[in-house]
């Protein structure tokens, strides 16, 4: 399957598009001429921090669904502009304002070179070409890495007890069809408190390979969720085209709701080892969902609903609940696929992120993963 996270709305500026060490970087951007003018301006930026939204976009607090929780970039740009309905210009750094300002383009990073946004002492372009982030004052040259540790499969398997569970994977907003799968691996919780957890610890963001991120609170990762009852008969066995549930895992019980679960780090997926991603020199694209997948159950409970582009003939064929629904909990988009990267939050106090992007070929080589941030 190829590595692919488009089940996310499109946001209006940023800089997320660029090329790193081979591996296209998260795509979620409708507007690509601020990624053409930043590699024109400075091609050596490619692998490293800047090559994200982060420049431009700020992370920060919100309050919907469960609670309270700093997002990531990504999460408070669609938290705050896609679902929120605020402008988009309402998410930006410093950094991305004085650019949006000075007219976008080549010309405007010239313009704001020696600028200093977000006042830590260092000039915007210095700041690019040093990695750091020219649009957050804590991420700065010299500043001192987070804490941080790596994990191998193995090891990280040594930390807590394997887990398997059943898990409806509800990924309608998408063409893949919903999924009925089991999956062995370790509750995030249980990994985090085996590795230390800092006083104050908040959030967590899990980074996937592509730099996509997705963001929960601690209180979400501790939490059992409930699971629905399995519903047979949406396969294409039973409705032919229409069909769109994949029933991968074994003694589905239609009278019995699934067990309920954690927050998971699978390396397992319906018996098998979940394979590293890995870059397909034919089609350019990254394939693969491992080795690390994230799983997470429904917060809240609900069937298998059609896929948002059914036709009016396969919405018809099914019953009203199964229809898509945008209420449902969809929880497949926020099971997102190779994990090489944990930030908890907050960081310590003058620290900045590990440098995560420059070590993805030696996580992905060697099947590792990175945990950094508030950690003791």
């Amino acid at each position: 399957m190829a590595h692919n996270h488009r089940w996310l709305a499109a946001a209006s500026l940023g800089l997320g598009l660029l090329l790193v060490t081979g591996y296209a970087a998260y795509k979620g951007h409708a507007d690509d001429r601020d990624v053409e003018a930043v590699l024109a301006a400075y091609p050596q930026l490619k692998g490293g921090a800047s090559d994200s939204c982060a420049p431009c976009h700020r992370s920060g607090r919100v309050e919907e669904g469960s609670g309270s929780r700093v997002e990531n970039h990504c999460g408070y740009c669609h938290a705050v502009h896609v679902r929120g309905g605020r402008p988009a210009v309402a998410t930006l750094t410093r950094f991305g304002a004085e650019y949006l300002a000075a007219g976008r383009g080549v010309a405007a990073l010239r313009k704001i070179a020696g600028g200093d946004a977000d006042g830590d002492g260092v000039s915007n372009e210095a700041e690019l070409l040093a990695g750091t982030l020219p649009g957050e004052a804590s991420s700065r040259p010299g500043a001192a890495l987070a804490p941080h540790r790596v994990y191998s499969g193995r090891e990280l398997r040594a930390l807590s007890p394997v887990v398997g569970h059943t898990v409806f994977l509800n990924t309608s907003h998408n063409r893949q069809g919903d999924f009925y799968n089991q999956y062995r691996g370790n509750s995030v919780y249980a990994l985090l408190e085996a590795i230390g957890l800092a006083p104050g610890a908040e959030s967590v963001d899990f980074i996937s390979v592509d730099g996509f991120e997705g963001t929960f609170t601690l209180e979400e990762l501790r939490r059992e969720w409930a699971q629905a009852r399995p519903v047979p008969g949406l396969d294409k066995k039973a409705l032919g085209a229409c069909g769109w549930v994949n029933y991968n895992a074994a003694g589905l019980d239609p009278g019995r709701a699934l067990p309920s679960m954690k927050v998971m780090l699978a390396f397992e997926e319906n018996g098998r080892k979940i394979e590293p991603a890995h870059l397909d020199p034919a089609s350019g694209r990254i394939v693969g969902t491992g080795p690390l997948r994230l799983v997470v159950p429904q917060f809240v409970p609900s069937p298998p609903d059609l896929p948002k582009n059914a036709g009016a003939e396969c919405q018809k064929s099914v019953a009203p609940e199964y229809a898509f629904n945008e209420e449902y909990d969809h929880n497949g988009g926020r099971s997102s696929f190779s994990i090489i990267a944990v930030r908890v939050r907050p960081l310590p106090e003058g620290t900045r992120d590990f440098e995560w992007e420059k070590e993805r070929d030696a996580l992905l080589a060697g099947e590792k993963i990175v945990f950094f941030g508030a950690l003791q």
